[in-house]
């Protein structure tokens, strides 16, 4: 199974169970938590996404295969001015529907268990439950975004001059220790 437009929800079991797969570009734009900490327009980024679902029936679980590249203008912490970050992100996740799965994967395996709203009922494969697909790779991609982006090298703009730094003279709080221990001897 294969779509021309990217679908907002999907029922994991169902989809994964056609093998549901989905090659194409997004706006930057769809993804709203990673559009917020952009800056500038943004209207001709895109987001290139390749994914693929896939069932292991024996296991119940549903693997959510991707690749997900990016730019995203930010604001770098050094300089404020834009700085252009490229992120890719290539995920292999496992979406269970009852916690004690998490046991049959491996210890390394990323996993995702969906809550009872978006679970389909165990065992069955039908059930119209459906999960937000575009929420959980905008989940993966936010994992891979700076906490503090700068450009590799900039001029710091907004740092004070060494002109402007005026080195004030301290008292040692140890002197008066020192004229206690010359006291005292």
């Amino acid at each position: 199974m294969s779509a021309n437009t990217f679908p907002a929800q999907i029922e994991p079991f169902k989809w994964a169970e056609q093998g549901y797969s989905w090659s194409g570009s997004l706006p930057l734009s769809s993804f709203a938590r990673i559009a917020r900490e952009a800056v500038g327009p943004i209207d001709h980024h895109l987001v290139q996404i390749d994914c693929k679902l896939s069932l292991d029936p024996y296991h119940r679980i549903v693997w959510l295969d991707g690749n997900v590249e990016m730019k995203v203008p930010m604001e770098c912490q050094r300089c404020l001015e834009p700085v252009e970050c490229a992120f890719v992100s290539n995920f292999h996740l496992a979406l269970v529907d009852d916690e004690s799965l998490v046991e049959r994967l491996d210890e390394d395996a990323d996993f995702i268990v969906l809550g009872e709203s978006e679970a389909t009922t165990k065992g069955d494969y039908s059930a119209p439950a459906t999960v937000n697909l575009l929420a959980l790779i905008e989940d993966e991609l936010l994992l891979l975004m700076p906490l503090s982006p700068k450009h590799d090298t900039c001029e710091h703009k907004h740092q004070p001059a060494d002109e402007d730094l005026v080195e004030e003279e301290r008292d040692n709080p140890f002197d008066v220790l020192a004229s206690l221990k010359g006291k005292l001897n």
